[in-house]
């Protein structure tokens, strides 16, 4: 339980160093502070690589969107809290993708999106939800938008 504690203290205290030494936007580092603890920022190099993987495995119209034609199981919700009417492992981790390519992924669970959706959707125009396991994508269009969308 010690080492549990400890790194939870030791979590905390790179969440306020990235806080503070980050130039990535103060809509950003307020999205940081508000999840989980045991959320994880990746390097810009990680980032780019997980945007491109979601790049591969869902279609992209040219404009920028998921292309919802080539998703054979979709649905649209009108507010986020709808998805806990259906069965998702809220302990599952989701990476969370902003339409920015100079923003960090954060990975964290889908119950933690729920609970924290505007902090996160506030830091860029586009933002989609990613599990790769799952197959599963959340697209919130700049609109206001929110497609659920599952590849197998």
């Amino acid at each position: 339980m010690e080492d549990r504690d400890a790194r939870r203290f030791r979590i905390e205290q790179l969440k306020k160093n990235i806080k503070r030494n980050t130039s990535y936007g103060e809509l950003f580092n307020e999205c940081i502070a508000v999840l989980n603890i045991n959320s994880r920022v990746y390097s810009l190099e990680k980032s780019q690589g997980l945007a491109d993987k979601m790049v591969n495995e869902f279609n992209f119209t040219k404009w920028g969107r998921v292309d919802w034609n080539s998703v054979p199981n979709k649905f649209s919700i009108k507010d986020i809290l709808e998805l806990k009417m259906y069965e998702l492992d809220f302990n599952k981790n989701y990476f969370i993708i902003w339409d920015e390519y100079n923003l960090p992924v954060i990975e964290t669970t889908i119950g933690d999106v729920i609970e924290n959706f505007k902090d996160i959707t506030d830091v860029g125009f586009d933002t989609w939800i990613v599990n790769f396991d799952e197959g599963l994508i959340i697209e919130n269009y700049h609109d206001g938008e929110i497609t659920v969308g599952k590849k197998k």
